[in-house]
């Protein structure tokens, strides 16, 4: 079979987690090549030559922080492409909103579609706040499975 890339969009939770595992149980086929995807959030907000040495501290932190999540979620991923002997990648993305980002890097890479899950949002809160598996849905131009936790 031709190989076909897929973008696995994951964020650490349980939801993620299970798209992840139904993607690899049920749409995963030999040859597929798999980059999971994670949005990396180095944000950092001050004014030059006015920081204080606690919040300079407080900013380290931050970005350690910020810096062992993404090492952690790229080992944990690449590690169960690993077990399953999947070709892969995982890479975390940043930038952008998360949902933008997630798209631009399906286009990037010729993705045939995009994974990922849904947390479940309400009605209400999906209305006001918005959702990224929404936006996704609407916007990529590839097909999108979003994976719902039952």
């Amino acid at each position: 079979m031709a190989e076909r890339t897929v973008v696995v969009a994951v964020d650490g939770s349980d939801q993620a987690d299970k798209a992840f595992k139904w993607y690899c149980d049920n749409v995963y086929r030999a040859g597929d090549h798999v980059i999971v995807v994670f949005g990396a959030e180095y944000k950092v907000s001050f004014m030059p030559g006015q920081v204080s040495e606690s919040r300079l501290k407080e900013i380290q932190d931050e970005m350690s922080k910020e810096h062992q999540r993404v090492e952690a979620l790229t080992n944990k991923y690449i590690s169960q492409l690993r077990e399953r002997s999947i070709k892969g990648e995982a890479t975390p993305i940043t930038g952008k909103k998360p949902e933008e980002a997630i798209i631009s890097k399906a286009e990037e890479v010729g993705a045939a579609m995009i994974v990922m899950g849904t947390r479940g949002l309400g009605t209400i809160r999906r209305t006001l706040m918005g959702s990224v598996s929404d936006y996704i849905v609407h916007h990529a131009r590839i097909p999108v499975i979003v994976v719902r936790d039952s």
